[in-house]
C-alpha cells in the first residue's frame, strides 16, 4: 500500500477540489506547480468527516476541507462576486482492487449574498439574498461536478424559493484545465494546484466553468406564482454560455489514517 503521505501528493497532482477540490488517480499524475510564497491561509477543520463505506480502506482516502474564498457565481442577469467563503468538507477514496473512485459529500456552508438591491435602498423587503446549497458531487476525469441549487430570500418569494432544485440542479463541471463553452463565452482557465502550506498541508487552486445552463425559478409565492418574477428579473431559465462559475479555493487534505 502506498503511504498516506504519497497518497496525498498524487492525489492533489491530479485534480483539484468546490470546487471545490481535490481527486486524483493512485497511479498517474501531473507534477505539482511549484510552492507559492507565504500568504494568510484559512482555517480548517475536518470535523465533519463522513464516514467511510464498509470494507473502506482508510489509507486509500482522504477527508478534504475546502474554503472557496474568492471568484464568481454568474448567471443570468446575475453577476455576483464570491465575497464571503463558502466551505465544503468531502471525501474521496479508491477501491483497495479495483481503484475505482468514489467521493461522498459530508458538508457545505455558504452565507446570504445580496444580488438585488432593494428598490428604495431597503435591505428588507425589495431586497433579494442568495444562498447556494450542494444537492450532490462526484469526481470525474479529474473535475468536479458539482451540482447546486440557489435559495433565494425575500418576504414576498416564501421560504421556499430556489433557482435549481434537487432533481433539476445546476450542474457544475469545474476543471483546472480550459473550457469549451457555446457562444457567447469564451473558454477560460483554472489553475492548478500549489502547495501553500505543510502544517497542515494545504494547496490552493481555482476551478472553472462557463458551460452550465442555469435552470428556471422553482416554489417561489404562493403556488409558484412568483417563479415568474424571479424568471424575469434574473433573466432565466439560462442557456448554456450565458452563465460562469470561478472558485478560487483552498483545500486542506488529510489521510483517514491522520484522523
Amino acid at each position: 500500500m502506498r503511504s498516506p503521505f504519497r497518497l496525498r501528493r498524487v492525489a492533489a497532482a491530479a485534480a483539484v477540489a468546490l470546487g471545490t477540490v481535490l481527486t486524483g488517480t493512485l497511479l498517474t499524475g501531473p507534477a505539482l506547480a511549484a510552492p507559492a510564497a507565504a500568504e494568510e491561509i484559512p482555517e480548517f477543520s475536518h470535523e465533519d468527516c463522513p464516514a467511510l463505506p464498509d470494507g473502506a480502506v482508510p489509507g486509500y482516502w482522504l477527508c478534504n476541507a475546502v474554503v472557496v474564498s474568492g471568484g464568481e457565481f454568474s448567471f443570468g442577469s446575475f453577476e455576483q462576486q464570491i465575497e464571503t467563503p463558502m466551505r465544503l468538507v468531502y471525501a474521496n477514496g479508491f477501491d483497495a482492487e479495483t481503484f475505482e473512485e468514489t467521493a461522498i459529500l459530508a458538508s457545505f456552508e455558504s452565507e446570504w449574498m445580496t444580488v438585488q438591491e432593494g428598490i428604495f435602498g431597503d435591505p428588507f423587503v425589495t431586497a433579494v439574498y442568495a444562498k447556494p446549497e450542494a444537492v450532490d458531487l462526484d469526481l470525474v476525469n479529474g473535475n468536479v461536478q458539482l451540482d447546486l441549487k440557489v435559495r433565494l430570500k425575500n418576504p414576498l418569494l416564501g421560504r421556499h424559493c430556489t433557482i435549481g432544485t434537487d432533481d433539476d440542479p445546476i450542474e457544475l463541471d469545474l476543471t483546472i484545465g480550459t473550457t469549451n463553452p457555446p457562444p457567447p463565452n469564451e473558454p477560460i482557465s483554472g489553475s492548478p494546484p500549489v502547495d501553500v502550506s505543510t502544517d497542515p498541508w494545504v494547496v490552493k487552486t481555482t476551478l472553472v466553468d462557463n458551460a452550465f445552463a442555469v435552470p428556471g425559478a422553482d416554489d417561489c409565492g404562493i403556488a409558484d406564482s412568483a417563479n415568474w418574477l424571479v424568471d424575469l428579473i434574473a433573466g432565466l431559465p439560462s442557456a448554456a454560455g450565458g452563465n460562469t462559475a470561478i472558485f478560487e479555493q483552498y483545500v486542506a487534505a488529510k489521510s483517514y489514517t491522520d484522523l
